[in-house]
């Protein structure tokens, strides 16, 4: 992809984004109005479960978009960023299965490491903007 500029780079993933958020919203709204949890067909939640993802696969790929359209130095720091927010949550994710495996813990959904990523990614995008430890 070409190098934009910072600005019409961000204008892009703006209108990618936002809207990919609003579908979200309403798609979870409307599958938990949809069904019921214990008499849904297995194809229906199937469906609920890939419609619901299809809008965050939508900002990520606009959050890439954007950072391969950017120059070299907003490249670097948001590819630090994601590395340090990877890097965070793998060593979570180990933690929480040691703890498992020492009965310390019980069941941890694997859904909520997805939120905790971005949340991670968050504070290293901070670390990187502000150039200290958050």
């Amino acid at each position: 992809m070409a190098t934009l500029g910072f600005r019409t780079a961000n204008k892009r993933y703006k209108r990618l984004f936002w809207p990919m958020i609003a579908i979200y919203v309403a798609v979870i709204f409307g599958a938990k109005w949809l069904f019921d949890e214990d008499t849904a067909p297995l194809w229906l939640r199937i469906a609920c479960a890939i419609a619901t993802t299809a809008p965050i696969i939508g900002c990520i790929w606009a959050g890439l978009r954007m950072t391969y359209e950017t120059d070299e130095y907003t490249r670097a720091r948001q590819m630090r960023a994601l590395a340090e927010g990877g890097a965070i949550i793998a060593c979570a994710v180990f933690l929480v299965g040691f703890l498992q495996i020492f009965e310390v813990i019980g069941p941890v959904d694997v859904f909520w490491f997805g939120p905790a990523y971005f949340a991670a990614f968050g504070l290293a995008s901070c670390r990187t903007i502000f150039g200290k430890t958050v």
